[in-house]
C-alpha cells in the first residue's frame, strides 16, 4: 500500500513539473477561495454558535490576509526563470488574479447559498409572518445588538418604513434590505 501511495506522489510531482511556482500558488488560490471556502460555508450553519461564526470570520480573515499578500508580492518579486518570457511575465500577475476571480465567485456562490437559506427560513415561519403586512421574523440576532430580518412587506422595501413601524419589526432601525422574493426582504438592523 505504502508503494502504490509513494508512486502517486511521484507520478503527481512529475505531472506537476511543467508548472512554475506562481502558477501552482494561482491554482492552490483558486481552490482554496472557492471550493474550500464554499464548503466551509456550507457546513457552518447560521444558528450555529456566534462564538463560532466570529472565529470562522476571523480565520477566513487571518487566511485571505496572507494570501492576499502573498500574492501580491509575487508582483514584485522576480519570478523563477522559465523558457517563455510571457510565463514568467504573467506569472507574476497569475496569482493575483486567481485570487481575486476565486473570491468573485466565491461571493456570488454564498449571496445565493445565503439568499436559499434566507428564503427556507421564512418558508418555515410562515405562521409568524402571517397576517397583515408588514411582519417580520429575525433570522439572526448580534450580540449585543444588531442583525438580519426577514420582513414580508408586499412591493414595499422596509427601508422607507416610518422609525416606528422599523422598531415595532424588528426592535432596532432597519439599515438595509435585500429583496428575497416578491413579499420578503432580507434586513440588516442595528
Amino acid at each position: 500500500m505504502e508503494n502504490c501511495n509513494g508512486k502517486f506522489y511521484l507520478n503527481a510531482m512529475e505531472y506537476l513539473r511543467p508548472f512554475t511556482f506562481n502558477e501552482k500558488f494561482a491554482a492552490g488560490l483558486l481552490v482554496l477561495f472557492c471550493p474550500i471556502y464554499l464548503a466551509a460555508a456550507v457546513s457552518l450553519e447560521p444558528s450555529d454558535n456566534l462564538g463560532k461564526l466570529a472565529a470562522w470570520q476571523v480565520a477566513w480573515a487571518v487566511i485571505t490576509l496572507v494570501a492576499f499578500a502573498t500574492a501580491a508580492a509575487t508582483v514584485f518579486l522576480k519570478p523563477e526563470h522559465h523558457p517563455s518570457r510571457v510565463r514568467m511575465v504573467l506569472g507574476r500577475i497569475l496569482p493575483l488574479f486567481a485570487m481575486g476571480v476565486a473570491i468573485l465567485l466565491s461571493s456570488f456562490a454564498m449571496d445565493a447559498l445565503l439568499s436559499n437559506r434566507m428564503q427556507a427560513f421564512a418558508n418555515s415561519h410562515q405562521h409568524e409572518l402571517a397576517g397583515k403586512a408588514p411582519q417580520a421574523v429575525i433570522y439572526l440576532e448580534g450580540i449585543p445588538d444588531g442583525g438580519v430580518a426577514i420582513v414580508r412587506s408586499p412591493g414595499r422595501n422596509p427601508e422607507g418604513f416610518s422609525q416606528a413601524v422599523m422598531i415595532d419589526l424588528t426592535g432596532e432601525r432597519i439599515k438595509s434590505c435585500k429583496p428575497l422574493n416578491d413579499t420578503d426582504w432580507a434586513c440588516h438592523f442595528d
